[in-house]
């Protein structure tokens, strides 16, 4: 089956450091339903994976054109100040309509040719059961999409290519993780990243009762931090969730560094 060119969806480029390769491949590739979804959920584990040299990318789904608050133009602006925020090597959008992501054979060539066209080692999705529809069809769609990555027969146009790995970000539902990463070192870059999105989270009069923008939003967003930090032992944590069993190859190295020490 021959995959159109990212499917019926316009690739936007919002923020590259390349000026000469428009897709270059990256080690971590973070899929967001829109833009801030990746700010409020991964901007930890994207700014810690840089500091390590990984390279890493934003994938949003949509424009984010149906939110209460800003425009799709305000919005991307936003996306690529935030993009420069957390150092990205590329940050995309695939033109999804915002309020209507589906898994469907269309989306799935979208998302195959651009995790193809990007290689990354791992990729982080939404969860597959958030209270934003969106949420939960990205992720659903992402995790859909992952094997089919693989099959050769399948978009034959684009080489082949199965990240190592799929995970899935935490959300406003209860959950256990499966991996929590100590962001305790980025958390005021985490913040700054967050908050470039000024439309949607600088609290204003006409906002009274969106939940995004309360005054005590960016609170909870600390809060949860800090609990799940708290179960590793580090004031902040950012918490994932896996199918398969997380691999270890060294189990004390793993637990090397004491929980609850200031370091």
């Amino acid at each position: 089956m021959s995959c159109r060119s990212l499917g019926a969806h316009p690739l936007i480029q919002y923020f590259s450091l390349s000026s000469t390769d428009p897709i270059e491949p990256v080690d971590l590739v973070v899929f967001a339903a829109h833009p801030d979804d990746a700010e409020l959920n991964c901007g930890g584990l994207l700014l810690i994976s840089k500091l390590r040299g990984w390279k890493t990318a934003i994938v949003d789904a949509t424009q984010g054109e149906l939110g209460s608050l800003g425009t799709a133009e305000l919005r991307r602006e936003e996306a690529e100040q935030a993009a420069r925020c957390l150092q990205l090597n590329s940050r995309f959008n695939l033109g999804f309509p915002d309020g209507d992501v589906r898994d469907t054979q269309e989306n799935r060539q979208t998302v195959i040719s651009i995790i193809r066209k990007l290689q990354p080692k791992l990729v982080i999705a939404p969860p597959r059961d958030d209270h934003h529809p969106d949420h939960s069809a990205l992720g659903q769609l992402i995790e859909r999409s992952f094997y089919l990555t693989g099959i050769k027969k399948l978009c034959p146009e684009i080489p082949t290519h199965r990240p190592n790995a799929l995970l899935f970000h935490g959300g406003t539902r209860p959950f256990e993780p499966d991996a929590v990463v100590d962001v305790t070192p980025v958390i005021e870059k985490r913040k700054e990243a967050i908050l470039c999105f000024q439309s949607q989270f600088k609290p204003k009069e006409e906002a009274s009762g969106i939940r995004i923008a309360s005054d005590y939003f960016m609170d909870s967003v600390e809060g949860r931090l800090r609990y799940f930090g708290s179960l590793i032992g580090v004031p902040f944590g950012e918490p994932y969730t896996s199918l398969n069993p997380l691999p270890v190859k060294d189990l004390v190295a793993q637990f090397e560094e004491e929980p609850w020490k200031a370091r």
